[in-house]
C-alpha cells in the first residue's frame, strides 16, 4: 500500500466522523517499532479546529477504521498505523507538512 493511499484512507475516515472539522494535511511516514524492530506507519492528521470539536469515541472510530483498513490488509500493509490528531493551532507557524 503506497503513502498516498493511507492518506486517503486516513482522510476519509475523518471526514466520514467529523465532517466539519477541515483536514489541513495528512502526513504519512514509515518507520520501524523500536523494540521489535515491526513496520509501521505514523499518520499525522492535521486539522483546522480545536480540540474540543473531536469527540474521544469519534477519533477512536477514526483510529478503528484506519488500523483496519491499513494493518489488516494481508497482502500490501505498510505496518501498523499509530495515528495522531495535531490542531493546526498546536503547531504555531510552522509548515504542516512538517509535522
Amino acid at each position: 500500500m503506497k503513502e498516498q493511499q493511507v492518506r486517503e484512507i486516513a482522510e476519509a475516515a475523518f471526514k466520514a466522523h467529523f465532517g466539519a472539522v477541515r483536514v489541513v494535511r495528512v502526513n504519512v511516514r514509515r518507520g520501524f517499532d523500536y523494540d521489535e524492530d515491526d513496520p509501521m506507519v505514523d499518520v499525522n492528521i492535521i486539522y483546522d479546529g480545536k480540540y474540543e470539536q473531536l469527540s474521544g469515541h469519534g477519533l477512536l472510530d477514526v483510529q478503528s477504521e484506519i488500523v483496519s483498513k491499513v494493518w489488516w490488509d494481508e497482502e500490501d500493509s505498510p505496518g501498523f498505523p499509530l495515528v495522531h490528531f495535531i490542531a493546526k493551532s498546536d503547531i504555531g507557524r510552522r509548515d504542516p507538512a512538517t509535522v
